[in-house]
């Protein structure tokens, strides 16, 4: 029974464990902010992720400001990890705010999914992709290095 309960005790930890570079990633089903479902089958080149209050602002305040369809043309992808977030904050003021954007924000709304990639606090995440397999992840503050990370 020991063995079992240590098996299974690691199966979770692997299955916990973030993406590392050289990974197949699972499709991604979510909804953007305005409720729609989105079904990522194959990860776009450049997927950009925020954990945080403020990693989303800088990334949101970098793409406010760009071209319509500037994420489709670099395919890329914006995710929001809000997962931590109170319910009545989420729907009383977080969607409400992101449903004013023109870009999509895809949003992590289940804790467990969240955990499955990298995150380094204060930081954004910048994972690219080769189809749905990771080849690189940076760790970025501002939008300087947002632009940079998006438009190689």
């Amino acid at each position: 029974m020991k063995k079992v309960i240590i098996l299974m005790l690691a199966a979770f930890t692997l299955w916990a464990a973030p993406y590392k570079v050289g990974q197949s990633v699972m499709p991604l089903d979510l909804s953007d902010q305005h409720g729609k479902r989105v079904t990522l089958k194959v990860m776009p080149k450049t997927l950009i992720m925020a954990f945080e209050k403020g990693t989303g602002a800088t990334v949101n305040e970098y793409l406010t400001v760009q071209e319509k369809g500037y994420l489709t043309k670099h395919k890329a992808a914006f995710v929001a990890d809000i997962s931590q977030m109170p319910k009545f904050i989420t729907e009383s003021f977080a969607l409400p705010k992101m449903r004013k954007y023109t870009h999509r924000v895809l949003l992590i709304q289940d804790e467990e999914q969240g955990l499955n990639f990298p995150y380094q606090e204060g930081k954004i995440t910048v994972m690219k992709f080769r189809g749905n397999f990771l080849t690189k992840i940076d760790f970025i503050e501002n939008t300087s290095e947002l632009k940079k990370v998006i438009e190689q």
